[in-house]
């Protein structure tokens, strides 16, 4: 992702590193994490952010699936963890996938 067109909402949410990385792949990893462990209906969930990307076409996709997973995951997995409500989970999350895959 190129430094213009970073948004004040990623930019210093995620280590620089995991932003530059971020790809694709990385996002189906997260996909598939959420379903087999947290049980999220995917389906349904990637609708939704389909639904949200398209009220911001401006924004890049892999922005707007950290702005989504920040604003709409985050505080479900939250809640489901007992974890204070902001809690970094999801850029935890996207850290561990980033790093492993």
């Amino acid at each position: 992702m190129e430094q213009s067109t970073r948004s004040r909402l990623i930019h210093g949410t995620l280590p620089r590193d995991v932003e530059d990385e971020l790809s694709s792949l990385h996002i189906e990893k997260v996909w598939e994490l959420l379903e087999e462990k947290f049980c999220f209906n995917v389906k349904i969930w990637r609708k939704e952010f389909n639904d949200f990307q398209k009220q911001t076409p401006s924004t890049e996709y892999r922005e707007a699936f950290v702005q989504f997973g920040h604003e709409h995951i985050n505080p479900i997995l939250n809640l489901i963890l007992r974890r204070k409500e902001y809690h970094p989970t999801w850029q935890n999350i996207l850290t561990y996938i980033v790093k492993k895959y």
